[in-house]
């Protein structure tokens, strides 16, 4: 038997009866929703009241609007600052090279480890006579 824990959003309308709005299965989601719904209230006794003639039910839809896009309707009202998109400079692109270990004079190659080892194996086994090679192993460095 599986047990759930599951927190409820409820609310009470214009008439006080109490109605089950929304389920959730964490509770900050649950807090979360049950502010936006605070809001959206404030703002609806915000739009009501004011002189602007809006029906019932677009004021309500208009006030939870603005209660889910509270953040925009912070930065519009000059409350907030918005937020600076961050430059985060990459440290390596794909085309740049780690030159800062390196002498000046030092060129880099372009090919990997591996092929710049074979090569160096293929140029070696050409000067030996084939009944002197010589086998070797490449360990990890454990500092990479």
């Amino acid at each position: 038997m599986a047990v759930e824990t599951r927190y409820v959003v409820i609310r009470s309308n214009r008439n006080n009866e109490e109605q089950e709005v929304m389920t959730f299965t964490d509770k900050r989601s649950a807090d979360d929703y049950d502010k936006m719904l605070d809001m959206a209230d404030a703002m609806f006794e915000v739009l009501h009241n004011s002189t602007v003639n809006l029906p019932e039910q677009q004021c309500e839809e208009l006030s939870i609007f603005l209660a889910k896009q509270r953040e925009d309707v912070l930065v519009a009202l000059q409350a907030k600052k918005k937020p600076s998109p961050t430059n985060k400079k990459s440290s390596k692109n794909k085309n740049d090279k780690q030159t800062d270990l390196l002498d000046s004079e030092t060129e880099i190659s372009e090919k990997s480890l591996s092929a710049t080892l074979l090569e160096d194996v293929s140029a070696k086994t050409e000067n030996v006579d084939e009944g002197n090679l010589v086998d070797f192993v490449i360990e990890k460095d454990d500092a990479a």
